[in-house]
């Protein structure tokens, strides 16, 4: 005897709505919703980049080909460090520290 509960009736294997029960032509399959009967009526899906995205993946893909570190810059330097030469500009480098601040935890300055 079958038993509601909450409104839904308890399959059993006998019975013709279990999912081992053959289907006829007309019923429901076990297609999810919304998907077409025919694959080849199905929407075509499309992608649109805007301006920005576009010049984003440009950007990217120089990005690739760049080399991480400068190395005319590199060998300028150690050659004024080997010279005796280089000097440190300690209120550029603290000028740097304080926008990098700034610009990390956007803080406007202070005037």
């Amino acid at each position: 005897m079958p038993t509601e509960i909450n409104g839904f009736r308890t399959r059993t294997l006998d019975t013709t709505d279990s999912k081992s029960a053959s289907r006829t032509p007309g019923q429901v399959s076990d297609r999810p919703a919304g998907s077409p009967a025919n694959p080849a009526s199905a929407p075509v899906d499309s992608v649109h980049l805007t301006d920005t995205a576009t010049r984003l993946q440009q950007l990217q893909g120089l990005m690739k080909n760049a080399p991480e570190v400068d190395q005319a810059r590199v060998d300028a330097v150690r050659k004024q460090i080997s010279e005796g030469r280089y000097s440190v500009n300690d209120v550029h480098v603290a000028d740097k520290l304080i926008a990098l601040e700034r610009n990390l935890f956007d803080i406007s300055p202070k005037r």
